[in-house]
């Protein structure tokens, strides 16, 4: 019988789409059987709607399944996760159901039919920005809302606890009372005491604009502590990924820019302990945008791979190329690649590696025969 572990594929590169614009948000490892899934948006049509759209592919890319999720508005698909039950969890948003713009969320079992579908939220508008499988059942989406009886007022990082079919258990949301500030999460953890790490960014306005935002909950849903991490004048920082690291603390992934260079963004990894004490932090140059991303994932050596897009000039003018840099538990660089072509734009989103050690990075192309 053919066992992939012993059989690992090369490196491959492989696009994805229709005639319209289509974009790979994030990605997942499949462990059933080596291959990958990823998660994103459709559009069939050039600047037409949208649907979520979730591809599965085997260990050397081969597309084996996509399906699209929505109704008659506009969906996307922000993050996926493989789950214990030997299925797929999608999560983003969508305006087709429920009140506004709402959490959704697909479950599919192993070959993409979909188990259920629900959306989160209120009134107004919720983005699902993550998702995670929690300890003894069932999932935790992490992201924003704007709706009152559930924010405080402005936009709120927001927390969901559903069961493994998708019921709401609990939710929670986390934004600043005294003063109206914008709060988001884009990213978190579960700790082995079943609390959790949120990562995002708050938005004080003429106090430092967007400022990263970390808080450690229990798990009740209360907060036990909250960092806020910004520096004097106008500087945007907004936390993206979490990661743990080897030793038991925590990689955190961030973009920033400066008072000098404001519309140059640039990767900013944080190393933290458990009370949310910065070991290090470390600036590595690119010359990204405020609509790129960076994210981060944790390695079983114990080193970090950081996946982003940065802009260069180049005889067509300037252009996007993705990149990955890999840092060593110290921050040291390792190596770093770019990824892409210097005639079309290219842009990475999302990375993990694989249990046999191979890095597997999503992103958005125009390169490689799009059309």
């Amino acid at each position: 019988s053919y066992n992939w572990r012993e059989n690992i594929p090369a490196g491959f590169s492989r696009n994805y789409g229709t005639m319209g614009y289509d974009y790979g948000w994030s990605a997942a490892y499949s462990p059933f059987d080596g291959g990958t899934v990823v998660v994103g948006r459709r559009s069939p049509e050039i600047n037409g709607q949208t649907d979520m759209w979730a591809i599965k592919t085997d260990e050397r890319g081969l597309m084996e399944w996509n399906h699209n999720f929505g109704g008659d508005n506009n969906e996307d698909g922000y993050d996926v996760i493989a789950t214990s039950d030997g299925g797929f969890l999608f999560v983003g948003q969508t305006w087709s159901f429920g009140n506004g713009q709402q959490v959704y969320a697909v479950k599919t079992d192993f070959h993409g039919n979909t188990l259920w579908e629900k959306t989160y939220g209120g009134g107004m508008w919720e983005v699902g920005e993550a998702v995670i499988e929690v300890k003894g059942g069932g999932f935790v989406i992490a992201g924003h809302s704007n709706s009152p009886g559930i924010s405080s007022g402005n936009t709120d990082m927001y927390l969901i606890k559903i069961d493994k079919d998708g019921n709401l258990i609990s939710e929670w949301s986390y934004g600043n009372l005294e003063f109206p500030n914008h709060e988001w999460a884009y990213d978190l953890f579960q700790l082995p005491d079943e609390g959790f790490i949120v990562v995002g960014s708050r938005d004080r306005y003429n106090l430092g604009s967007r400022n990263i935002l970390i808080i450690n909950i229990n798990a009740k849903g209360d907060i036990i502590w909250e960092k806020e991490v910004y520096a004097n004048g106008y500087v945007d920082e907004v936390a993206y990924s979490i990661s743990p690291a080897i030793d038991g603390g925590f990689f955190i992934c961030t973009m920033v820019n400066s008072i000098a260079e404001s519309n140059i963004f640039k990767p900013q990894i944080f190393k933290i302990d458990l009370n949310g004490n910065i070991n290090w932090q470390r600036t590595f140059n690119s010359n990204s945008r405020k609509h790129h991303r960076f994210s981060a994932s944790s390695t079983q050596s114990g080193d970090l791979v950081i996946v982003g897009t940065s802009t260069q000039n180049t005889i067509y003018g300037q252009k996007d190329d993705a990149f990955i840099i890999r840092i060593d538990l110290n921050g040291n660089i390792l190596w770093t690649r770019p990824y892409g072509t210097a005639d079309h734009d290219d842009w990475g989103w999302s990375v993990f590696e694989k249990s046999n050690t191979n890095l597997v990075f999503v992103g958005s192309t125009q390169s490689f025969g799009a059309s």
